[in-house]
């Protein structure tokens, strides 16, 4: 069930209802049990053998998160070790084995005629990347000693919340967990804020990233010969916004979900694209992914405390497993080396010189570099790879595309970009005045207006695929 169907909206509206109501009479604790329902039964919608997978990771999660808690010492780690392999075999099998037993075939085909290894048809479950992750922060928090154990349905629920289950934020504990266990009255801080984002949310999925992928980047993506190098570039950095308003979309929406259950959620954009340098994007861009391969793997090779050469070697294997994450194919691991190798690149230059360049010039220059990376990202091989770069050098052709439009389009991105914060505050201001019921009818009707103007069709999310 899409988040910005209607009939996700009509079922939420009644939720929320109930959820206050049972809030008023019963309490917090009540109010937790009937979230942790429902987040089952929302998965469940997708395919109950995914709710089973789920409740099986979080009972060995919550298991051996109290095993930490029964040692002392050295014997703290064991439970957390055994927990990081047995969840990262999990993910292995269902997203990684068919590419694992494709290049093993190529690379023992030619050393032994007829080798095979065995075939398994995997569904891979929607969300799993992401409560995976968000169930390893947790047990290596509480292996740190930054947390306590969570009880059993506590537990549950904070990896399951149904807002953050499809494709995050990751959130820590003490950024979920302490509000699940918070014995305090929950209240809608800000339900401005919350139609603001649902707005946002329906312009940037339902309209921008649907007409960019429509007009542009599937046509292109899907012919790249029959387009003149410029279509070719403006498909690229279609591309680049069609993903980033439908990433940050996705994040608008389920922000706004949970402020209007009581909770917040971290940031997870913050305008990547406004960027100067390619370690500034990745504080911009997924925050919350990037955090936790900077904590949990970068740091755990050593971080920056060994040598400058050890440090990069560092940096380019945690960006690496980072594009590995996102999917089990050869372009992503590249992907990830590419972003790796230009981190290197960029502090290599830093070591060298003091000269800096202008913020104008770097944003230029950071926004080419990671629209490149996405024709990696968006690619589904090699061979489409090279045909799209390829035609690069194509420019014997007249270009049947409005591709001054695009290009148009992109200067009113940046510069809505730039001004986000403050349209945001303002607009947030305009609704406080209003009474529930004019808020409620200023979300009806921007809603309507979006549609009218957006293509028609709901797709679905590009990240609940990774």
């Amino acid at each position: 069930m899409h988040y910005l169907s209607p009939e996700f909206g009509l079922v939420f509206v009644g939720f929320l209802w109930l959820y206050w109501w049972l809030g008023s009479a019963r309490g917090v604790r009540a109010q937790n049990l009937l979230l942790l329902v429902a987040s089952y039964l929302f998965y469940c919608s997708f395919d109950w053998r995914f709710a089973f997978l789920l409740l099986n990771f979080s009972l060995v999660i919550l298991a051996l998160a109290q095993a930490v808690q029964g040692h002392n010492g050295n014997r703290r780690r064991w439970p957390v070790i055994a927990g990081v392999v047995l969840a990262l075999v999990n993910l292995g099998i269902f997203k990684y084995y068919n590419f694992f037993r494709e290049e093993s075939l190529a690379l023992l085909t030619p050393l032994f005629n007829g080798a095979s290894l065995p075939v398994l048809e995997f569904v891979l479950p929607v969300g799993i990347s992401f409560y995976t992750f968000q169930g390893l922060a947790y047990l290596i928090s509480v292996g740190r000693g930054e947390c306590k154990p969570a009880k059993l349905f506590d537990g549950l629920l904070h990896l399951s919340f149904f807002p953050t289950l499809l494709a995050g934020p990751i959130c820590r504990p003490n950024e979920l967990l302490t509000q699940i266990q918070s014995p305090d009255e929950r209240k809608i801080a800000a339900p401005e804020v919350a139609i603001l984002l649902i707005i946002s949310a329906l312009i940037k999925k339902v309209w921008l990233s649907a007409w960019l992928a429509e007009e542009w980047v599937n046509p292109v993506f899907a012919n790249p010969d029959a387009y003149h190098s410029l279509e070719l570039l403006c498909g690229l950095m279609a591309y680049a916004w069609q993903l980033f308003f439908d990433f940050s979309g996705y994040t608008d929406v389920v922000t706004a979900l949970a402020l209007l259950l009581g909770f917040s959620l971290p940031v997870n954009f913050r305008q990547p694209y406004l960027a100067t340098s390619l370690s500034d994007f990745w504080r911009r861009w997924h925050i919350t992914l990037s955090r936790w391969i900077r904590d949990y793997v970068y740091i755990s090779l050593g971080g920056n405390r060994a040598s400058w050469g050890r440090t990069q070697m560092n940096l380019l294997i945690a960006m690496v497993l980072s594009g590995f994450w996102h999917g089990a194919s050869a372009t992503f691991i590249v992907w990830g080396l590419w972003h790796g190798l230009g981190l290197i690149a960029q502090n290599c230059w830093q070591k060298i010189t003091s000269f800096t360049l202008p913020d104008a010039i770097t944003q230029w220059l950071t926004f080419a570099f990671v629209c490149f990376g996405w024709l990696l990202f968006r690619a589904e091989d090699w061979e489409s790879v090279t045909t799209y770069v390829a035609g690069f050098s194509r420019w014997d052709t007249l270009p049947s595309l409005n591709w001054m439009g695009l290009l148009a389009a992109m200067v009113v991105f940046f510069m809505l970009a730039r001004r986000a914060e403050p349209m945001m505050e303002k607009s947030a201001a305009a609704l406080r005045v209003l009474p529930w019921w004019g808020q409620a009818l200023a979300l009806v009707a921007s809603a309507l207006l979006i549609m009218e103007l957006a293509p028609a069709g709901m797709p679905g999310f590009i990240y609940f695929g990774f």
